[in-house]
């Protein structure tokens, strides 16, 4: 069964190889996410930084066991 995709608004704090770690707000817990289910990009179209605004894109399924919708 396929989930549908969603766009959340986020604040991109770091990445690894894996995984990126977002925030759902400035002064939100650190959420971390495999790159394998999703992706990031700036809200700007600029490189991500760290407490900059991002977009995230994932199963609504994913999205919403993290908290993030």
């Amino acid at each position: 069964m396929r989930s549908d995709i969603e766009e959340v608004d986020v604040i991109f704090q770091t990445m690894t190889d894996r995984a990126v770690c977002v925030r759902g707000d400035e002064d939100g817990e650190d959420i971390w996410l495999p790159l394998s289910q999703v992706e990031i990009e700036d809200m700007e179209g600029r490189e991500l930084r760290r407490g900059r605004p991002a977009i995230l894109s994932g199963p609504e399924w994913l999205l919403t066991d993290k908290g993030l919708l």
